[in-house]
């Protein structure tokens, strides 16, 4: 494919290569220190970004499937542990209000309405490393019959439009901002299943965790795929004993509940049915007087222990939003085309990819070094678990000491303060490779 003369690989690489030369906008590339040494002008580049024909869903997929081949090819002998697919959504702020499909939406992290779209992305946990596959830019349309989508009907009218084919994959994409996150989930995770990725376990919080996601996981017919997820739906009912009750009744139910020292947590479980599906509750608390959380999973198998340490996983996109966000440009696009809006997170994702391979081959002096000492990556992957571990057993500390305060709380402050980050660096003495790769 070629655009007026340039190939599409000569303007792909280059915008992938942008914040690895400070450069952060088209503009800024076309008419610095590069300009006499790249010979496309920044049209070029706005053209691909904002061509609606490109299938950028489809080039994301392709560098992650090429990603897991190279490393199912040259690690025969993989790490033990459960491969988790990870369901998660964060918010992209906006500056412009004529920027396509813009709209308020809630923060949950600020708890305030911000201008921007909620980026839902589907990430693969495969035993090591976080991989990005697939995501959505949404809107979201409020309640507020005067202000759809937060905004005044004025400024809604001077949004970007463009027409495009009805065919077309920016189509496509446009038309999935405005469906809702779950429905957009599930037909990720049918892309997923169609690929045929091995998955152990589906990790959500409990803005996603439904009937649609239970259902899904028991319709899987080549393989067997759990799900592990908060739950906060507080009217539907579970079968219990033979008799019906919201979690809230079923946890009052239960009685005194168990200590987990390892965790730190006091918890309940229960065997129960929902619509026909058998389904294990469990219910979960830091100290005495912590608020009861509720994990609920489709296998019945789990001991609560193992539930939680396979939970745990799900931590590792909130590390990619934040890193993916500081380092790689995720959610900086400021063009007023979905299209371009597209591409550029799908770019960013790319970078992500490149930049977790690397970590994994340069963990070790030369490639081959690293396919040759399979037991010094399962010493390197232990001694990460480790160092997780000690930092859960001071949330754990901390949470003993305020009793009542929640663990994920203090873990999500954790994650989106800069100074606490930057503390948590020097402890771990882990450079910035290292963390992007986490």
């Amino acid at each position: 494919m070629k655009l007026r003369g340039y190939s599409f690989k000569s303007v792909f690489s280059i915008l992938i290569c942008m914040p690895f030369v400070n450069q952060q906008t088209v503009h800024s590339l076309t008419n610095g220190i590069f300009k006499d040494h790249i010979q496309a002008r920044k049209d070029v580049f706005y053209r691909l970004k904002n061509n609606p024909s490109v299938n950028w869903r489809y080039i994301l997929w392709l560098f992650a499937l090429k990603f897991l081949n190279l490393v199912k090819k040259h690690s025969p002998h993989a790490l033990e542990g459960p491969t988790c697919l990870i369901f998660d959504d964060s918010t992209v702020k906006k500056r412009g209000k004529t920027i396509e499909n813009i709209s308020r939406v809630w923060d949950h992290v600020t708890h305030s309405s911000v201008l921007g779209f909620k980026l839902l992305v589907m990430g693969y946990w495969d035993g090591t490393s976080f991989i990005p596959l697939d995501f959505s830019l949404h809107r979201e349309k409020g309640k507020n019959k005067n202000k759809p989508y937060g905004l005044k009907k004025k400024a809604l009218k001077k949004q970007f439009r463009k027409k495009r084919d009805s065919g077309s994959h920016g189509k496509a994409r446009s038309c999935e901002a405005h469906e809702s996150k779950i429905q957009s989930a599930v037909k990720m995770f049918r892309r997923a299943i169609s690929h045929g990725l091995k998955i152990d376990y589906l990790l959500m919080d409990s803005w996603f965790t439904c009937e649609a996601f239970i259902e899904a996981v028991h319709k899987v017919k080549n393989q067997q795929v759990h799900l592990i997820g908060m739950y906060k739906i507080a009217k539907a009912k579970f079968m219990y004993q033979g008799k019906a009750y919201t979690y809230s009744q079923l946890n009052n139910t239960l009685g005194r509940p168990k200590r987990c020292r390892r965790l730190g947590l006091y918890y309940k479980q229960a065997q129960v049915t929902y619509k026909g599906y058998a389904l294990t509750l469990f219910f979960s608390r830091q100290g005495t007087k912590g608020k009861w959380r509720v994990f609920l999973t489709t296998d019945t198998n789990l001991s609560f222990m193992r539930m939680i340490e396979i939970y745990q996983k799900r931590w590792t996109i909130e590390v990619f939003f934040k890193e993916a966000k500081q380092l790689l440009a995720l959610g900086q696009c400021q063009s007023n085309d979905f299209d371009g809006q597209i591409a550029d997170t799908t770019i960013s994702m790319i970078r992500y990819l490149l930049l977790t391979l690397k970590y994994r081959f340069d963990t070790y002096e030369t490639i081959g070094e690293l396919f040759a000492h399979v037991e010094q990556q399962a010493l390197q992957y232990r001694l990460d678990e480790r160092l997780w571990g000690l930092f859960q057993e001071l949330m754990n500390v901390l949470s003993t000491i305020f009793d009542g305060v929640d663990e994920q709380e203090i873990m999500e402050q954790f994650l989106h303060n800069k100074k606490v980050n930057e503390m948590l660096n020097r402890v771990f003495d882990t450079g910035p490779e290292l963390t992007v790769a986490a």
